[in-house]
C-alpha cells in the first residue's frame, strides 16, 4: 500500500479526524487531506510523530517492509533456490518464513516462494508428518495470495489452492474457487503489439507477438501432456504414443526442446512396464533437458530476454531424486542402465 493509503487506513482503525491528526502534528487538517489523497507528503521531520500518533512504525508508513521490486524479489528467489540445494530444504523454509514475515504484504513474493517452496518440499522429507506440516504453512500462504487486490495474483493462488483439493477430493470446494475466476476476455496484447507497430517501435511489437506465440505453444504442449496422461489412466496407450507423437511434432516446430515429448513418451512408457522403451525415453529426457534453454537461441524468440541461468543442474538434480524415490520408476531400480543413467 502507498503512504497516503496507510495513513489514512491506521488513521481511521484510531477512531481519529483528520483534524485530530492536524492538532497533533501542528498542521492543518488540509494538509492531511491532501496527504491521504495522495497530492503531497508529509514532512520527514513528522513521519516520526505520525507513526506514533497511528499506532504504528516509520518503516510501515514507508512500506520498508512491503513494496519490492521485481528485480528484489527476483534475487531472493534466486538465493532461496540456491540456499535449498547447499543448506537443505528445512532451513530454506524458516528462512523463507522469516522473509515472509518481514514483507507479509508484497503478495507477489509470497506467492513466489510459495510456488517455489511447494516444489521443493518432497525432495528431501520422507516423513509424511513433516512433509504434511510444510503444505499446511505453504497452503496458508497461497490462501492469503487468494485474497489480493492482484487479480492475476490471487487467480494464480486460487487455481493452486484448486489443484490441492483435487488432490484432496474436495471436488466442491476446488469448483467453489474456480468459480472465482472470472473467464478469459480478449488479449490486450494483440492490440498492444498494433500500437507498437504504428509507432514504429517494431523490436517491441516482435517481443509481445513473440512471447504470445510461446506461451501459447506451451499451453498446447501442457494439454497434449495432459491428454496423454488421461489416456494412460484408461490404458489407451498406442492412443496415447500417437499424442506423444504430435508433441514432438509441435515442439521441433516451435523451438522447445526434445524434453516435454520424451517426458511423455517415458510417462506412457513406464505406465506399461516396458523396460527397454523406458530406458530409451529417459536417456532422451535426460538430455533434453538441456535443449529446454537452447530457446534463447531460437530465432523464433529472438526479441525476448531470458535468464542467463538456465537452472538445468538444479533441475537435473530434482530430476534424479525423482527417479531414485518416486513410485513410476521403481520397476527400474534394478536395472544396470537405469543406475549408470541417475548418476
Amino acid at each position: 500500500m502507498k503512504i497516503n493509503e496507510l495513513i489514512r487506513k491506521y488513521r481511521k482503525e484510531q477512531k481519529l479526524t483528520q483534524e485530530q491528526v492536524a492538532n497533533y502534528l501542528g498542521v492543518s487538517a488540509p494538509a492531511v487531506n491532501k496527504w491521504e489523497n495522495g497530492i503531497s507528503y508529509p514532512d520527514i521531520t513528522l513521519l516520526a510523530p505520525l507513526a506514533r500518533i497511528l499506532k504504528t512504525d516509520v518503516d510501515t508508513l514507508l512500506s520498508f517492509r512491503e513494496e519490492l521490486t521485481d528485480v528484489e524479489i527476483g534475487n531472493i528467489i534466486n538465493e532461496i533456490s540456491e540456499e535449498i540445494f547447499s543448506n537443505g530444504f528445512p532451513q530454506t523454509f524458516e528462512k523463507a518464513r522469516g522473509i515472509i514475515k518481514n514483507y507479509p504484504h508484497c503478495d507477489k513474493l509470497v506467492l513466489c516462494l510459495a510456488q517455489i517452496l511447494n516444489g521443493y518440499v518432497n525432495m528431501e522429507n520422507e516423513d509424511l508428518d513433516i512433509r504434511e506440516k510444510y503444505h499446511k504453512q505453504i497452503l496458508a500462504w497461497f490462501e492469503s495470495v487468494a485474497f489480493s487486490e492482484d487479480k492475476e495474483l490471487a487467480n494464480t493462488a486460487i487455481m493452486f489452492l484448486s489443484q490441492n483439493y483435487i488432490h484432496h477430493g474436495e471436488f466442491e470446494e476446488a469448483q467453489r474457487l474456480l468459480d472465482q475466476i472470472p473467464p478469459l476476455g480478449f488479449d490486450k496484447r494483440t492490440i498492444q503489439g498494433n500500437l507498437y507497430e504504428a509507432k514504429k517501435e517494431y523490436a517491441k511489437a516482435y517481443e509481445i507477438h513473440e512471447s504470445m506465440i510461446y506461451k501459447n505453444a506451451n499451453a498446447i504442449a501442457g494439454s497434449l501432456m495432459q491428454i496423454i496422461s488421461l489416456l494412460c489412466r484408461e490404458n489407451q496407450y498406442e492412443e496415447a504414443l500417437k499424442y506423444a507423437e504430435l508433441s514432438e511434432k509441435l515442439c521441433v516446430l516451435l523451438d522447445l526442446g526434445t524434453y516435454i515429448p520424451a517426458s511423455s513418451k517415458f510417462e506412457v512408457y513406464a505406465e506399461m512396464k516396458k523396460v527397454d522403451e523406458s530406458l530409451d525415453a529417459l536417456e532422451e529426457l535426460l538430455k533434453g533437458i538441456d535443449t529446454m534453454f537452447e530457446i534463447k537461441n531460437s530465432k523464433l524468440y529472438q526479441h525476448m530476454t531470458f535468464k542467463e541461468d538456465s537452472g538445468s543442474d538444479k533441475m537435473k538434480i530434482m530430476m534424479k531424486r525423482a527417479l531414485e524415490k518416486g513410485e513410476d520408476s521403481a520397476f527400474l531400480r534394478g536395472n544396470p542402465r537405469f543406475k549408470r543413467l541417475c548418476e
